[in-house]
């Protein structure tokens, strides 16, 4: 049976983004890469970009040296429940981007004795642009972390953590903020267009503003706070802006937001 370096079982968006990432990074030719699909249509186009694929994602587990688990979360547990029959020596580094699914889960099928790492990425990942948390299991070793970590490292910036729980704690600061973000642009751009400004010119202003001020503020070397008094003149035109924000308890309403979406994250773990 031919070896592949790697198989990514669900090759939608995301898996695809990290495939492909992984070819980019010269970490595995496009053909050492065994992609599973449902659909023949999706396995032909995946075949014509040059990777392998197979219609049988338990055959895939079996021949790669590390398996990218990327199913949607209402396939997670049948996946799961093929995979525990197959009988396989060395286990597979599984890489887990399924959010709210613990390790205890996945150990349950596949073994307490295979190495897994779980991710949290976001979807700008597919621009090359994401960042991801990572977390391994007590039988992955730092070696197959680091190798995990530096796949993601070619599609954006990552962030390794000790327990578990930390994917869960991390999820409204990376794997659900570009949600967030897609919510404050918009609100932005009809407040823009109420004043007469096209809607896109906007948005192009507002997202490249976005964009400068996430840099300046990774790269001066200040904090949060001090840039925001530095655009705050006094009796000038932002400080009105940003009083109704306090007034309202924009940071209030933030806390509260991902106080939820980590407490469903612990939900969907249960």
């Amino acid at each position: 049976m031919k070896r592949y370096r790697m198989g990514v079982i669900g090759a939608g968006n995301m898996g695809m983004a990290i495939a492909a990432g992984a070819v980019r990074a010269g970490l595995c030719p496009a053909d050492g890469v065994l992609l599973f699909n449902r659909t023949p249509e999706k396995r032909a186009a995946r075949a014509a970009q040059g990777f392998a694929v197979t219609d049988d994602y338990t055959g895939l587990y079996a021949a790669c040296d590390t398996v990218l688990l990327a199913v949607k979360p209402q396939n997670f547990d049948e996946v799961l429940g093929a995979l525990r029959a197959v009988r396989t020596q060395p286990k597979p580094v599984v890489i887990s981007i399924a959010a709210g699914v613990p390790f205890a889960r996945i150990e349950a099928a596949l073994g307490a004795d295979c190495p897994i790492i779980r991710v949290m990425p976001n979807t700008p990942l597919v621009l090359g642009k994401g960042a991801s948390a990572l977390v391994r299991n007590g039988a992955a070793t730092e070696e197959q972390l680091a190798a995990v970590r530096n796949l993601f490292d070619q599609m954006g910036v990552t962030a390794v953590f000790e327990q578990e729980d930390m994917l869960n704690e991390i999820i409204p600061y990376n794997g659900s903020a570009p949600a967030y973000v897609y919510a404050f642009a918009d609100a932005m751009v009809q407040s823009a267009t109420a004043h007469g400004v096209p809607a896109d010119d906007a948005l192009r202003l507002f997202c490249q503003t976005c964009i400068g001020a996430c840099a300046l503020l990774l790269q001066s070397g200040k904090s949060a706070e001090t840039l925001t008094r530095e655009v705050c003149s006094p009796g000038g035109t932002t400080i009105e802006a940003v009083n109704v924000l306090k007034s309202r308890d924009f940071a209030g309403i933030l806390a509260e937001a991902s106080d939820k979406c980590i407490a469903r994250a612990y939900e969907l773990g249960r």
